[in-house]
């Protein structure tokens, strides 16, 4: 399992400490809404849910990476590995990551 911790390592050996590469006040608020949402849906362990409110959000404003990190973390504990791989390199600048289409991902 992935954990915020090697993410954070990650990250840091990339010479990057925003987990955002714009602020909230940029990120479309419909966007801003669905994370909000699948935050709350991930809280309650409605994890499936929250997945697709988090897919939504990242369609909208793909640079949201706080919501990739959400997606992975909903992904993860679903068992869902290789997907919440993909959210996670999305945060580090991955290449591996770039190609992850969240609506296609989600038709499982």
């Amino acid at each position: 399992m992935l954990s915020q911790e090697w993410l954070l390592i990650v990250m840091e050996k990339k010479g990057r400490k925003s987990m955002s590469l714009y602020g909230m006040g940029s990120i479309p608020l419909e966007a801003q809404y669905l994370y909000r949402q699948g935050c709350e849906l991930h809280g309650q362990e409605r994890n499936e849910a929250a997945v697709k409110c988090l897919r939504k959000a990242v369609v909208i404003a793909p640079r949201f990476t706080t919501a990739y990190r959400e997606l992975g973390d909903c992904l993860t504990r679903l068992g869902r590995r290789e997907d919440a791989e993909r959210c996670y390199g999305r945060l580090c600048g991955s290449t591996q990551g770039s190609s992850l289409n969240p609506v296609a991902a989600g038709a499982r």
